[in-house]
């Protein structure tokens, strides 16, 4: 009876490692299977950074008075240390002044 039973026992050992390495061999191959065939195109550094262009229209450029006081105060800092004569109206007329002749140039 010994003989029957290490002959049992062999064969399900056999069979027991012919399932270890079958499951062995999916979980190899499952990666494979489950990759993508094609790979996504990389964008290029340039077009990573590349703002999208803005859109052009036929309307005037709204300068905030923000920005114009701004640059009045800048106006107003040189006038300043120059020792030039002047005060904030002055001031905040030349400052409108340039930044409406920066827009029309950037047209």
């Amino acid at each position: 009876m010994a003989t029957k039973k290490s002959e049992k026992g062999g064969k399900e050992k056999k069979q027991a490692e012919k399932k270890a390495a079958s499951k062995s061999k999916k979980a190899l191959l499952a990666p494979a299977e489950a990759a993508p065939l094609k790979t996504p195109k990389e964008k290029s550094p340039s077009e990573k950074t590349k703002a999208p262009a803005p859109k052009k229209t036929g309307k005037k450029a709204v300068i905030s008075n923000e920005d114009i006081a701004l640059r009045a105060y800048f106006i107003a800092e040189r006038r300043e240390k120059m020792g030039w004569l002047g005060d904030s109206t002055g001031d905040w007329v030349e400052a409108e002044r340039q930044l409406k002749a920066e827009a029309a140039r950037k047209k």
